[in-house]
């Protein structure tokens, strides 16, 4: 039988836990669900790789592909980039972006050289292809791979061929028939990206079944395994910019390593899914956690991308078995 939570020997691991004595554990609660939430406020221009998840990335290239073609002129580009930035954008910007974006330069971009771009990673310390990206990353990657239609959801032989990735070969349509209902928890008849990120990593059992006695349960538990210190202070600050927006939906929970330094590791899903992990990440990327703006900018991007798609995974399976 296929594990739902751990189908792929790739992604069968125990996630690492503190060993040290002196580890200390701290939860930081949340005040309410949805409580405080605030818009974030623009602290320079924004760009288009920060339209958020890569649904909103596709709505937006549909949106403003205006004459519905499929590709994005310079003056299509020009409305986006001037509504995200409230009329603040200049010609000569869209003219500069537009040319790092127009791959093939035929004065047109569509939707690959689009998501292409939103999506790549900026070369840092040398890094090479995969190198230094956590499980998570490379099932995202991946996903956007074989929505080769780029509707945003996967359907029968496009799920087949992502795990055939996934499995090394070693999958076939009969193995997707067997699953396939299981992981498409709305029975819409395709799979989205969140779905597939619940079924890999799975959704930790106590919120599968929502509130226990009366009291709701967060949707998302991220875990900081950081540093006396700095990294104490760093995690608070992140926690308290978390919990305005997100409410009770999101609990921090601390670590402390007192032989540590800093922020060593960030997870969720019970530390399958890993967004920062010095030990394995240091040598492929920058730490984000050395600056005030690279922090700024790693906390915007789980904002917009990492912890809403965590938590509408819970809600999803959560629906699902209420269904049940």
């Amino acid at each position: 039988p296929i594990d739902a939570a751990r189908p792929w020997p790739k992604y069968q691991f125990k996630p690492p836990r503190p060993t040290m004595r002196a580890a200390r554990v701290e939860a930081m609660a949340p005040q309410g669900r949805g409580a405080g939430k605030e818009p974030d406020k623009p602290r320079r221009k924004v760009g288009v790789k920060d339209l958020g998840s890569y649904e909103k990335v596709l709505e937006a290239f549909r949106r403003y592909d205006q004459d519905k073609n499929g590709l994005i002129r310079p003056s299509e580009l020009q409305k986006l980039m001037s509504d995200l930035n409230n009329g603040k954008w200049s010609e000569t910007d869209t003219d500069r972006l537009f040319q790092q974006i127009d791959k093939n330069k035929n004065g047109r971009i569509d939707i690959n050289e689009f998501i292409e771009y939103v999506f790549s990673n900026e070369p840092t310390m040398g890094s090479v292809g995969d190198a230094g990206k956590s499980d998570y990353e490379l099932v995202l990657q991946d996903f956007r791979r074989y929505d080769t239609n780029r509707n945003g959801t996967l359907d029968k032989a496009e799920f087949t061929r992502l795990m055939g990735t996934l499995n090394h070969g070693k999958w076939d349509a009969k193995q997707t028939d067997a699953v396939f209902r299981q992981v498409d928890v709305d029975g819409s008849g395709e799979v989205d990206l969140n779905e597939l990120v619940a079924f890999i990593f799975g959704v930790p059992a106590p919120r599968t079944h929502g509130a226990r006695g009366g009291k709701e349960e967060p949707r998302v538990i991220v875990e900081f395994t950081v540093g006396p210190g700095s990294g104490e202070t760093i995690c608070k600050q992140i926690a308290n910019q978390w919990n305005k927006k997100f409410g009770s939906d999101v609990m921090v929970r601390k670590i402390v390593m007192p032989q540590c330094k800093g922020i060593i590791k960030v997870s969720a899903r019970d530390g399958t899914i890993v967004f920062w992990d010095e030990a394995t990440m240091v040598a492929y990327r920058e730490n984000p956690f050395l600056t005030m703006s690279t922090m700024r900018a790693w906390v915007d991007d789980m904002s917009r991308r990492h912890i809403p798609r965590l938590i509408d995974g819970t809600n999803a399976v959560m629906d699902a078995a209420r269904r049940r």
